[in-house]
């Protein structure tokens, strides 16, 4: 007589192992440097002269006068810097969670 020993709830036999930590690492990494590079290009975009050549402004003058409007610059410099602060946001919390803090 043999016993049989029961799987646990919810584990299969047949599932693969999970990838684990290691892919939330890179994909947080990914984060990272995505929300930098958006931060940095909505931050000076909007003061360099291609801001007011383009498609748009050339063909609509009320987008012109919007575009070139310095509080809607700033608005747009504004989410660039929100953007940056994310992304030294989640390098903080990728360092704690890793374990580079003591």
């Amino acid at each position: 007589m043999t016993t049989r020993m029961k799987p646990e709830a919810g584990k299969s036999s047949a599932e693969a192992p999970s990838p684990g930590p290691r892919i939330n690492r890179w994909l947080a990494i990914l984060y990272v440097v995505i929300c930098f590079e958006m931060g940095a290009f909505l931050f000076l975009f909007p003061w360099i002269p291609f801001w007011g050549q383009n498609f748009f402004v050339a063909h609509y003058p009320w987008i012109s006068s919007i575009a070139q409007n310095y509080y809607v610059r700033g608005g747009v410099s504004g989410l660039g810097l929100i953007d940056g602060f994310l992304a030294i946001h989640e390098v903080w919390r990728l360092r704690r969670s890793i374990g580079w803090i003591h």
